[in-house]
């Protein structure tokens, strides 16, 4: 479990970003495109790393993806910040960091799901919200040194302070003796079953969810500015501390109430808050926004219990690689969308109403999933 927040936490680094633009395009002289294509190739990157993380799991065992996943992570920082250049950080902090922060999600995820079954859903449920921790920590400790400090400084500390948790995680994995059962636990897993129709349902419902997080996540403050509303930074604030609470708390829920009420629910919940954001009251608007936060995070932890419920807990890990696809889909697409959609509306209001739609259908396509003999 300690080794799960501590990789988690590291790949949280991922939400830290947009603390860095500024600073970044100051530093070296680079335009918002420039920027906005980083984002992009450390998102893909990120989903990469995810999704191959169980096949080196295979061949290198945990103390392998371990070192792996945080070389990556410190090394892309280091990178930039020895030679800050617009190369650097593409390579560095988009492909190098990028990969190794999808490699550590998928790490501690496949760590806490291998703990027992009576605590399985708890220590999800508290490894996902570890990767949206350090979104919440990092600004309110560090944001006022990272607007004020050479980004190439910034990102060297950064990358010192992660190989220090990286030696901390490897050595939380031997302590617990987990390297010792890499090959049982391989053997046990053998190959994932194969995407049937319930696992497709699955993914796009993910997709769905995935896409109305990122599409307000990413223009949170920007949309609140459009519906006047004051102090729109507290949009993201709001998105943020409900992304933890969802995290934290949507795997042990999915336990209880199991597939079916758990995704509609989710979907209601994304539905209640994309509506509340056409609202000019700033209280329900942040209220919204913190609903959409809550289905976003829940979504992350929630999955993975899903799919040990109607498959096996001993192919979460290999079964989520494949899942999180959707994610990357939603993160390349719905940024992108939304910011093409108000520039030819000058409003929000078509992006939060396709929202809407899609967590409307989110509500309905659950009922497309067969009952299972696994979960309820």
């Amino acid at each position: 479990m300690a080794g799960a927040i501590l990789a988690n936490g590291a790949a949280g680094l991922l939400y830290v970003w947009s603390l860095f633009i500024l600073p970044i395009e100051a530093s070296l002289g680079l335009g918002r495109a420039d920027m906005g294509m980083i984002s992009s190739l450390a998102l893909i990157s990120f989903t990469v790393g995810a999704s191959v993380m169980p096949a080196f799991l295979a061949r290198i065992g945990r103390l392998g993806v371990a070192c792996l996943a945080f070389a990556l992570i410190a090394g892309g920082h280091l990178v930039f910040g020895i030679w800050p250049s617009w190369a650097a950080l593409a390579l560095g902090y988009g492909v190098g960091f990028g990969a190794g922060s999808g490699t550590a999600y998928a790490f501690a995820l496949s760590l806490a799901a291998a703990l027992p079954a009576h605590v399985r859903a708890v220590a999800i449920g508290v490894a996902m919200g570890a990767f949206a921790l350090s979104g919440i920590l990092l600004p309110v400790t560090l944001g006022g040194w990272i607007a004020s400090a050479a980004p190439g400084s910034a990102f060297v500390r950064i990358g010192i302070v992660v190989l220090v948790v990286g030696l901390l995680c490897v050595l939380a994995v031997l302590a617990s003796g987990a390297s010792r059962r890499d090959h049982e636990a391989q053997t046990l897993a053998g190959t994932a079953p194969r995407m049937d129709r319930p696992f497709l349902v699955l993914a796009m419902i993910f997709f769905m969810l995935c896409f109305i997080g990122l599409a307000v996540i990413s223009h949170a403050a920007a949309m609140a500015a459009s519906a006047g509303i004051p102090a729109p930074g507290y949009a993201a604030s709001a998105l943020t501390l409900g992304y933890l609470a969802g995290s934290i708390l949507g795997a042990p829920i999915a336990e209880r109430l199991g597939e079916r009420r758990v995704l509609m629910a989710l979907g209601a919940l994304a539905l209640v808050g994309t509506l509340a954001m056409f609202a000019a009251s700033a209280a329900v608007f942040f209220a919204g926004a913190a609903l959409v936060g809550i289905t976003f995070g829940g979504s992350g932890s929630i999955m993975p219990v899903l799919l040990g419920l109607r498959y096996g807990a001993e192919h979460i890990s290999r079964l989520y690689g494949r899942l999180i696809i959707a994610y990357g889909l939603a993160g390349l697409v719905a940024p992108d969308i939304a910011g093409r959609l108000f520039d030819r509306a000058q409003s929000y209001a078509p992006t939060i109403g396709l929202c809407a739609v899609l967590a409307l259908t989110a509500i309905v396509a659950p009922l497309l999933l067969e009952r299972s003999s696994r979960g309820r």
